[in-house]
């Protein structure tokens, strides 16, 4: 991944000899793929649009290294210096942004819900100054994949943090997806990375399958999850994709620098004058949903995948390698 395009710093208009351009005010709460994803999608959806990179627009990019304090920090930092758009990555960071600035566009992504969050009022046009992008991931859908994957599964582990709101959102949605399909959801709960890979630990041997939803404390930990679930042979399950390794057995859900991108549309418009009350906040087209499969994890922890679901996935990991296997 270039890195260089994720942070630069406010020096770059001195550089470019006095000439006023765009500065764009970026954070998450914490860093992952995913969200290293969505963020280079949105600068790469500005350079894709004609914005050069540092004469046009720098980008200051902050992390809050999953602290609420820290979060809170950086968006009262972004609300007290000249930002021409503030980009929150997150529920938790859109919150923050969105609670501390009112006179400058707060665009946020990869948040699970925003309505409930309280981030605006309605999906679509909305008064105010908050618009952006829902990762809504289909949580009914993912679990139908673990029922469809571990057809003697009686009890699902959900790793949340409680702090973050989407997580208990996740977790809502969660349960009535097993009461629908005969499951007992155990939660498996950590408020930080530390705690949640040892909470995993020690339940893992009580649960037939552990799901991974849009938790970014989970999503920022997944390469150890991954190692605990593999080791105990129980079949991890994520709802989120990366062009990286996805560390699931199965992970299905959105391509997070196609959701930057998407994102990237929303900054375009606001840089170039539109008004936020006239941009719609969305869900991501469900288009954009995608199927990976792990055949060395499935091989591995002796599970096996139903050949029809073999013939959905749009990537399979094989020998090490992850390959393109469907075009959509």
């Amino acid at each position: 991944m270039r890195k260089w395009v994720i942070a630069l710093l406010v020096g770059l208009i001195v550089a470019s000899g006095g000439m006023a351009m765009f500065r764009i005010g970026m954070t998450a709460i914490i860093d992952h793929p995913a969200l290293e994803a969505a963020r280079e999608g949105i600068i790469d959806e500005l350079i894709r649009r004609g914005l050069v990179l540092g004469t046009d627009f720098v980008v200051e990019f902050q992390s809050a290294q999953g602290n609420m304090n820290t979060a809170v920090a950086i968006a009262n930092y972004f609300r007290s210096n000249p930002f021409d758009v503030v980009v929150a990555l997150s529920t938790p960071s859109a919150q923050t942004c969105a609670n501390a600035i009112q006179d400058i566009p707060v665009v946020f992504t990869a948040v699970t819900d925003p309505v409930d969050a309280e981030l605006i009022p309605a999906l679509g046009k909305n008064p105010g100054n908050v618009v952006g992008v829902s990762d809504m991931t289909p949580v009914r859908t993912q679990f139908q994949l673990i029922r469809l994957v571990v057809p003697k599964a009686r009890k699902v582990g959900i790793l949340v943090n409680p702090g973050e709101a989407n997580s208990l959102i996740t977790v809502a949605h969660a349960r009535e997806a097993c009461a629908e399909l005969g499951l007992e959801l155990l939660e498996i709960a950590g408020s930080n990375t530390s705690e949640m890979i040892a909470a995993l630990t020690a339940l893992v041997g009580q649960v037939d399958a552990v799901y991974v939803g849009t938790d970014n404390t989970a999503a920022s930990c997944v390469e150890s999850l991954h190692r605990i679930a593999q080791s105990n042979k129980v079949p991890l399950i994520t709802g989120f994709f990366t062009q990286e390794r996805a560390n699931g057995v199965i992970s299905y859900g959105f391509e997070y620098y196609n959701l930057g991108l998407d994102t990237g549309t929303i900054v375009w418009d606001l840089l170039h004058g539109k008004p936020v009350s006239e941009l719609e906040s969305r869900l991501m087209n469900a288009n954009a949903l995608l199927l990976l499969i792990d055949l060395d994890t499935a091989q591995d922890i002796g599970l096996q995948i139903p050949e029809a679901l073999m013939a959905r996935a749009d990537y399979l990991v094989v020998n090490g390698v992850q390959t393109r296997v469907r075009e959509k």
